[in-house]
């Protein structure tokens, strides 16, 4: 979803391609810091639905 938005908005495929890739390695290094177990469910409080 965050690969095809930022392509919808006229950026590169490899910029967008960084980009998540980005966002999924700061989150697996979020997750292994924390020592918490990974939740999918899980919804953030500071997020607006």
């Amino acid at each position: 979803d965050i690969y095809e938005r930022i392509v919808a908005k006229g950026k590169s495929k490899k910029l967008a391609l960084i980009a998540v890739c980005n966002k999924l390695l700061k989150q697996a290094f979020a997750i292994v810091k924390s020592g918490l177990i990974y939740d999918d469910s899980y919804r953030s409080i500071l997020v607006k639905s």
